[in-house]
């Protein structure tokens, strides 16, 4: 009877299949997509053995079915339906992007309206970061002090039952801060966040921290470097509403949207005392500036912070014009860490190595450094290239 039922049920797709196939083609779901509907392969020894007639075969058998625009929504409802963990969340396979060339898998948690990336160490590629990050110890006359930062994200002060889903980011940490030369001193970001993680450090759509994060970040490096911090509250905090991130846009959950985030912005310059410049270099290496601003009000999105990343960016702090000078080497998680920073240096100029294409002689030749800070955010330490453009400045 098992079998009678069985042998029923698969012909009755069969059956189901051959209607649908034989009713008319569903072009305009294809204009739609702005392409032309996939014709038979040819049928030679050669598609066959290779396998591009089945693949073409399949193409199209899929144009050409009738109501395909239905069937494709209703498989996308499905995709989305994957992955969903009770009591826990759902978990959305998608690709990570830090700028630099190259793109990994990655995987994403979405819990509470909040997206949070899972972390996945790579003690190779933790190695090799604390590696690059020794060049400037190698290089680096002795009267520079070296400091280095790696911020975590969000998911790693979850509740255990979330974090717990991820490799450990505190011990990835550790593990890079112990490779690091002795010259190179760790800024402990890990530990500030955690004690703050019940305020709104970190995005819910986005995979950066906030500018109030970036504070905390801001003043444990000014307790480790010993220079005096800013208070925050001696500051006007504005807010952008209605904002939704990058993994947002990774993560294709629409209900998220009716919950969007909200950027707070601190006014760290009111009488615009400070002086933000962008430079590039020409074909002969020569720098060359062009306009910029520190708070980008067109933006609303984290671009608002310097409008984007920038091969060198050059802030000035004309209240503090005997103040000390600090590069930070960074990737964007330093956009809304460096407006803390201008108010305790008289310089702060942050080099990016994912556009910057000189060597860092040229910039230790135009500014009188005193401190260098290695700032990037924990997934930038899991990409190789990233690793080789760090190397590549020396």
């Amino acid at each position: 009877m098992k079998n009678k039922l069985t042998v029923g049920a698969f012909l009755l797709m069969l059956l189901t299949f051959s209607v649908i196939l034989l009713l008319p083609a569903d072009k305009e779901s294809i204009e739609a997509e702005n392409r032309a509907m996939a014709t038979i392969p040819p049928v030679t020894e050669e598609t066959i053995f290779s396998g591009s007639f089945a693949s073409g075969f399949e193409s199209f058998v899929g144009d050409n079915i009738s109501n395909r625009s239905f069937f494709t929504q209703l498989s996308k409802k499905i995709e989305s339906l994957k992955g969903i963990i009770p009591d826990t969340g759902k978990v959305i396979s998608a690709n990570k992007d830090i700028g630099t060339g190259t793109t990994q898998k990655q995987t994403l948690l979405v819990v509470d309206n909040t997206i949070m990336e899972m972390f996945i160490r790579n003690e190779v590629q933790e190695a090799n970061y604390a590696k690059a990050v020794n060049t400037f110890a190698q290089n680096l006359p002795e009267n520079i002090k070296i400091f280095s930062m790696i911020i975590p994200t969000q998911l790693e002060f979850r509740e255990p039952m979330y974090k717990n889903l991820q490799d450990s980011q505190e011990s990835a940490i550790k593990s890079i801060d112990e490779k690091l030369d002795t010259r190179i001193t760790p800024i402990d970001a890990y530990g500030i966040l955690a004690d703050h993680s019940d305020e709104y450090i970190y995005f819910r759509t986005d995979h950066h921290w906030t500018q109030l994060g970036a504070y905390y970040g801001y003043l444990q490096f000014m307790i480790t470097e010993g220079g005096n911090a800013v208070n925050k509250e001696d500051f006007e905090k504005n807010k952008i509403n209605g904002v939704l991130g990058y993994l947002y846009d990774q993560s294709d959950v629409p209900e998220i949207a009716s919950n969007p985030d909200t950027i707070e912005w601190y006014d760290i310059d009111p009488q615009s005392h400070i002086t933000t410049t962008m430079y590039n270099t020409d074909a002969n290496g020569e720098f060359y500036q062009y306009n910029g601003t520190m708070y980008d009000r067109t933006k609303a999105n984290y671009q608002f912070f310097f409008s984007s990343d920038h091969p060198v960016v050059e802030m000035v702090n004309n209240d503090m014009p005997e103040g000390k000078t600090i590069v930070v080497i960074k990737d964007s998680y330093t956009n809304v860490f460096a407006p803390w920073l201008i108010k305790s240096y008289g310089k702060v100029i942050l080099v990016d190595p994912r556009i910057y294409t000189e060597k860092f002689s040229k910039i230790t030749e135009r500014y009188n450094v005193d401190d260098v800070l290695v700032a990037n955010y924990i997934f930038t330490t899991n990409f190789n290239d990233y690793c080789v453009l760090l190397e590549n400045l020396f």
